[in-house]
């Protein structure tokens, strides 16, 4: 899925990964000089930013960050012959 940047401008590319170790598993790629990693205190911003987007089942905003979700990230590149490295964020949410 195409998706706009958390900052607001440019746009990545994130998908849901199946893993058994978490409720959500979502990788973003791609290029910003913002970086790809949002804040792991930011629950309201990446709600809106990954989470509804991904996960059609889950509750409205105030009672998804009232149940204390536990949020991981894990940043790493890979290289892309056309374009060099390329980010990539790993978003896990426990909820």
């Amino acid at each position: 899925m195409k998706l706009k940047h958390w900052s607001g401008y440019g746009c990545m590319t994130a998908r849901k990964i199946k893993d058994n170790s978490c409720t959500l598993h979502v990788r973003v790629e791609g290029l910003h000089e913002q970086g790809l990693e949002r804040g792991t205190w930011d629950t309201f911003g990446l709600y809106n930013w990954l989470v509804k987007r991904f996960d059609k089942n889950v509750p409205d905003v105030v009672t998804w960050s009232k149940s204390h979700p536990i949020i991981d990230t894990r940043s790493d590149f890979r290289m892309d012959s056309k374009l060099g490295y390329i980010d990539i964020c790993d978003y896990y949410f426990t909820y």
